[in-house]
């Protein structure tokens, strides 16, 4: 009885020590004082209400350089637990929010490796920037939206079960 319940123990353990980090090393699960305690940039959002395909926005950063661009960044919360970090940044023009993805695209290359082939995708592709990749349980979606917006979506990946129930 004592190796059972030591083993759950160390199961429980170690599934909150492999919480995956979505952005700058935030973890998957974190609640919103976690996350501010972690980036101390991010300010409180007031409540929307409405809870998008994002989750519950309640945390944001007006404005965060990466690749010579300013992102906004929103953090997603399910139950008070970030599930999302989507940034989002709005090009002068089609061709600049094009250039912007493709900076992108080579940071993201650099760090997780070439992306996910669009054949192997289980979902539909948008036209122009859509490229994705997952790294351990972490998904990294990148795309121009709306002619001129760049998104980029870190979302925890749900792990998929061995049997599927049909």
């Amino acid at each position: 009885m004592k190796h059972l319940l030591l083993c759950t123990a160390l199961l429980l353990l170690s599934s909150n020590a492999s919480a995956q980090a979505l952005w700058r090393g935030v973890p998957s699960g974190a609640t919103p004082a976690e996350v501010s305690a972690l980036v101390p940039e991010a300010v409180p959002v007031p409540p929307a209400g409405v809870a998008t395909e994002d989750g519950q926005v309640r945390l944001r950063i007006p404005a965060q350089e990466l690749v010579g661009t300013d992102f906004e960044v929103a953090f997603g919360f399910e139950q008070d637990k970030l599930q999302t970090v989507v940034l989002r940044a709005r090009g002068a023009s089609p061709q600049q929010a094009r250039a912007i993805a493709e900076r992108l695209t080579a940071s993201l290359r650099s760090q997780y490796g070439l992306e996910i082939s669009t054949k192997s995708r289980r979902e539909p592709v948008l036209a122009g920037v859509d490229r994705k990749w997952s790294y351990r349980r972490t998904s990294m979606h990148l795309q121009v939206v709306e002619g001129s917006v760049v998104q980029l979506r870190y979302r925890a990946e749900i792990p998929r079960s061995a049997n599927p129930q049909l």
